[in-house]
C-alpha cells in the first residue's frame, strides 16, 4: 500500500518529535556524565558558536579577495574587533551618562519607593489585607547593605573571577581563530577515515549540524537585537530616562531560553516605577505586547527559517527539551530539532527517489 503525501507528511511528523524525544533522553544521560568537564567544554561550545558566526563572513573574504585563508580570519578579526570598539565608544559616553544620572538620583528614586509603599500599604488596608510592606521596605536596605559587604569583602575572589574570565575569553578567541582556519580540513581528513559508502551521509549530516546550530546562535543574535531596538524606541516615545541602558540589558537577557523575556521586562518596569511612575501603565502594556509580538511570531519565524523547522515544531521541540532536560534541553531544543528534521527527510526522500515507479503496462498484467 503506497502512503499518500499527507500521510508521509503526518509520519515524519510523528518521527521527528519522538526522535527529538529520545534524542534528549540521550543528552540528558550524557549531560550527567560530562558535567565534571563541563567548563572546558563551555568553552569550545563558545568558540564554537563564536566560529559559526563569523563563519560565513570568512568564507565570503576568502572566496572575493587574493588573501589565503589564514589571512581571511585576521582580517575579519581585526574588521570585527575595529567594529565592536567603534559601537562601544557611541554606545558608552551615552550609556555612562545615563548610570552617573541614575546614581545621582539614587536618593529621589528610593524616596519615590518609599512613597509607593505607603500607597500600596493604605490600599492593602481600604481592601481589608494586613501586610506591614513599610516593614519590609524598611529593612530591605539592610539586607542589601549586608549583601554588598559580604561581596566587597570577597574582592580577592572578584579579582581572581575576572582574571580567570579573561583567560576564558582569550581560549575562545584562540580556539575560533583555528576552527575558522583549519577547521574544514580537518573535517574532509576524518571523512577520508570513512567508507566510501557512508562520506554522503557524514557530510549531509555536517551541513544539517552547520545549518542548525549556526542558524540557531545567529538567529538568536538577531532577536535581540531587533527586541533590544524595539525596547529603545518605545521608552523613548513614552519618555522613560535610561532608555539606552535598558534596551541594552533587555536585548541581551532576552536570548536567554525560558526565563529570559522575564528577566528583559524587570529592569524597564522598576525603573520606570520609579522614574516615570505615571507611565508605568503604558509601559507595562507596550513591553507585553512587544514580547508576545517578538517571542510568538518574531522568533519562531527567525528559528524556522535558520533552522530550517516549522514554527510548531519549534514550540514543540522547546517543551519536549524542557521536560526532559531542564535548562539545557530548552537551550539546545531547535538546532537539535532541525539536524534531526534535516536527517529525517535524508532518510524518506533519497528512498522514495530511488524507488522505480512501474510502467503502466506492468501495473495493468
Amino acid at each position: 500500500m503506497r502512503l499518500g503525501d499527507r500521510d508521509r507528511q503526518l509520519l515524519r511528523i510523528v518521527a521527528v518529535l519522538l526522535a527529538i524525544y529520545l534524542a534528549m533522553q540521550v543528552f540528558a544521560q550524557i549531560w550527567q556524565a560530562v558535567a565534571i568537564v563541563a567548563d572546558v567544554l563551555l568553552i569550545f561550545v563558545v568558540a564554537w558558536a563564536l566560529a559559526y558566526i563569523l563563519g560565513p563572513l570568512v568564507d565570503r573574504v576568502d572566496r572575493t579577495t587574493p588573501l589565503d585563508r589564514t589571512m581571511s580570519v585576521v582580517l575579519v578579526y581585526v574588521g570585527v574587533f575595529v567594529f565592536l570598539a567603534a559601537t562601544l565608544g557611541l554606545v558608552i559616553a551615552p550609556v555612562s551618562q545615563q548610570l552617573a544620572d541614575f546614581s545621582n538620583r539614587a536618593p529621589e528614586y528610593g524616596a519615590a519607593a518609599a512613597q509607593a509603599v505607603v500607597n500600596a500599604q493604605l490600599r492593602l488596608q481600604d481592601l481589608g489585607l494586613h501586610v506591614d510592606l513599610a516593614e519590609l521596605y524598611g529593612t530591605l536596605p539592610q539586607r542589601l547593605g549586608s549583601i554588598a559587604s559580604a561581596y566587597a569583602a570577597d574582592i580577592l575572589g572578584v579579582l581572581s573571577a575576572t582574571a580567570g574570565a579573561l583567560f576564558n575569553l582569550t581560549l575562545v578567541l584562540i580556539i575560533a581563530f583555528l576552527m575558522l582556519i583549519d577547521g574544514r580540513a580537518m573535517w574532509e581528513r576524518l571523512l577520508m577515515r570513512l567508507p566510501p559508502q557512508r562520506r554522503g551521509e557524514a557530510e549531509i549530516l555536517r551541513e544539517s549540524t552547520d545549518r542548525a546550530f549556526g542558524g540557531f546562535v545567529r538567529g538568536s543574535l538577531l532577536l535581540g537585537t531587533i527586541y533590544g531596538i524595539a525596547t529603545f524606541m518605545i521608552l523613548l516615545a513614552l519618555r522613560v530616562p535610561f532608555e539606552g541602558v535598558l534596551a541594552i540589558v533587555s536585548g541581551l537577557t532576552v536570548i536567554i531560553p525560558f526565563f529570559g523575556p522575564i528577566i528583559a521586562i524587570i529592569p524597564v518596569l522598576g525603573v520606570t516605577a520609579v522614574a516615570a511612575g505615571d507611565r508605568l501603565l503604558w509601559v507595562f502594556i507596550a513591553m507585553v505586547l512587544l514580547q508576545q509580538v517578538a517571542l510568538n511570531v518574531i522568533s519562531p519565524r527567525i528559528m524556522s527559517r535558520t533552522i530550517g523547522i516549522h514554527p510548531i515544531f519549534v514550540f514543540l521541540s522547546i517543551l519536549l527539551g524542557a521536560k526532559v532536560a531542564g535548562f539545557w534541553g530548552v537551550v539546545l531544543a531547535m538546532p537539535i530539532a532541525g539536524v534531526l528534521n534535516t536527517l529525517l527527510q535524508y532518510v524518506w526522500v533519497e528512498p522514495a527517489e530511488e524507488t522505480p515507479v512501474p510502467a503502466p503496462d506492468t501495473l495493468a498484467s
